[in-house]
């Protein structure tokens, strides 16, 4: 295996904010599934990675995400230089938050993914969200209802957490 310096984007005096937090065996088994996933993909290995269908695939099929608008909220958050592509580093930096991240990591990543692109979640958002979210788990009829509540409930929280 490649020593892990060398590889593109990673170098040994970056900061980069997944080491430490994964094993080296860890970080080789990412890599070795990013080139896997790339190739399934007939991506080329130079700077390009996994495209938006690729890696939504990668998330139907390892996580069991059906969601399409998560999935592609999930895709953007990892996509941090926004050129449509998670390259190598995006793809260890993500998957090292779900690995190993801190719950203040985590729950970073959740904000980025629910993220409108002004830095702030809306209640719509929310709504829109776990609607999306808890519909497939439901058959009641007011779901609908439940969910506004439980926004409303969340929100009224984080307002008194705030003063």
């Amino acid at each position: 295996m490649t020593c892990l310096f060398s590889l593109p984007g990673f170098t040994s005096r970056s900061n980069q904010s997944w080491r430490g937090k994964i094993k080296k065996s860890e970080l080789e088994c990412l890599i070795r599934l990013f080139y896997t996933f790339v190739g399934r993909a007939g991506g080329r290995f130079g700077n390009i990675g996994l495209d938006c269908n690729t890696f939504r695939g990668i998330l139907y099929s390892v996580f069991g995400m059906t969601d399409d608008m998560l999935m592609n909220r999930v895709f953007f958050a990892f996509d941090k230089d926004n050129d449509n592509y998670i390259n190598i580093k995006e793809w260890v930096k993500g998957l090292s938050v779900f690995l190993r991240g801190t719950f203040e990591e985590k729950l970073k990543f959740c904000f980025e993914v629910y993220l409108n692109g002004d830095g702030y979640i809306s209640q719509e958002q929310m709504f829109d969200m776990l609607k999306n979210s808890l519909h497939q788990q439901s058959s009641e009829e007011d779901t609908d209802e439940a969910i506004k509540e439980l926004v409303d409930i969340t929100l009224k929280k984080m307002v008194r957490k705030l003063q």
